[in-house]
């Protein structure tokens, strides 16, 4: 059989097919970027209603399986593709790059890549299975790159230095509740202590051990689970109330969204910080110290009888 272009086309496009699938079944379908000595590096420029990518270097992967190896360094002249009109009718916009699996571009030396493209799109907007958030917008008068409230997804922590960060963050509250709670063990509220106690303990330990695996997702279920485990302590304590309980309950049912992971981790940790302040009032709960028991009174003496009159009275 000839090796036409075709042939090897298709070839090429088996085997990327096949890298795909192995990567889906990795990932269990999630996208995000990969941990690399490469970080994400993204710089923007935002003028006349367009936003314009200067610089990218993502290493990431898609919920399809893609692999997005991808760098521009700003010495593009072909800037069509990525140059992107902004709507003034939205409020806020995601910046995606999609990858075409289907189209090549040859990239020189022998090598081809798949077609990148960039879109802007809502937040009540599918994204797309080949597609990977990388920024996000808010339109205040003027558009806006939103550093604050938005970090691209990532496969684990370790894929971005500020997810890491968050992590320590939430290792350094930890140790505090648990050095603060242990003294308490013996309170008024030990019924409290006696629920709360092991489940930050276990959260410490899970989010200190297993960082190399720990994803956003179960970073944000880690914070859940010390936010409402607090508020369900106390609830059973007798002598405990939690203002503003529905707060902490509904913290814990939201669930896992790539738009605002980060901004709801952020926010948990801030609740755990506000946890670590109450549990230093549990200090003015103590039990008031037993009082001592009254002395024994003591026994009258009993009469000396050689010193009793043995004489008649009269």
């Amino acid at each position: 059989m000839r090796l036409t272009d075709e042939v090897l086309l298709s070839a090429d496009q088996c085997t990327v097919e096949a890298i795909s699938q192995s990567l889906t079944l990795a990932s269990a379908g999630r996208c995000g970027l990969l941990p690399s000595i490469r970080p994400f590096q993204l710089s923007l420029n935002i003028s006349n209603g367009y936003v314009k990518v200067t610089y990218l270097d993502l290493l990431a992967i898609t919920k399809a399986g893609d692999v997005i190896d991808f760098t521009i360094d700003g010495s593009l002249t072909d800037t069509s593709n990525t140059q992107i009109p902004l709507s003034d009718e939205d409020e806020e916009l995601f910046l995606t790059i999609n990858v075409n699996p289907t189209t090549w571009k040859d990239c020189g030396n022998g090598y081809m890549q798949p077609e990148y493209t960039f879109e802007l799109i809502t937040p009540q907007t599918t994204l797309s299975d080949h597609a990977m958030p990388i920024a996000h917008f808010m339109h205040n008068e003027d558009w806006e790159e939103d550093t604050a409230r938005f970090l691209p997804p990532a496969l684990y922590l370790s894929g971005h230095h500020r997810w890491e960060d968050l992590r320590i963050q939430l290792i350094d509250v930890l140790k505090s509740i648990c050095e603060k709670t242990k003294p308490q063990a013996q309170s008024l509220v030990k019924t409290a202590i006696s629920i709360y106690w092991p489940i930050v303990q276990k959260e410490l330990i899970r989010v200190n051990t297993e960082h190399d695996t720990l994803t956003p997702a179960m970073l944000l279920g880690s914070v859940q689970s010390v936010v409402s485990g607090f508020a369900i302590a106390c609830e059973v304590d007798e002598i405990l109330t939690l203002e503003d309980a529905a707060l902490f309950y509904n913290f814990a049912q939201v669930p896992y969204n790539y738009q605002k992971a980060y901004l709801r981790i952020k926010q948990g940790i801030g609740m755990c910080k506000a946890i670590n302040e109450k549990i230093d009032k549990f200090s003015l709960l103590a039990a008031p110290p037993k009082p001592e028991p009254a002395p024994a009174p003591k026994p009258e003496p009993k009469p000396d009888p050689r010193r009793s009159w043995l004489g008649k009275q009269i």
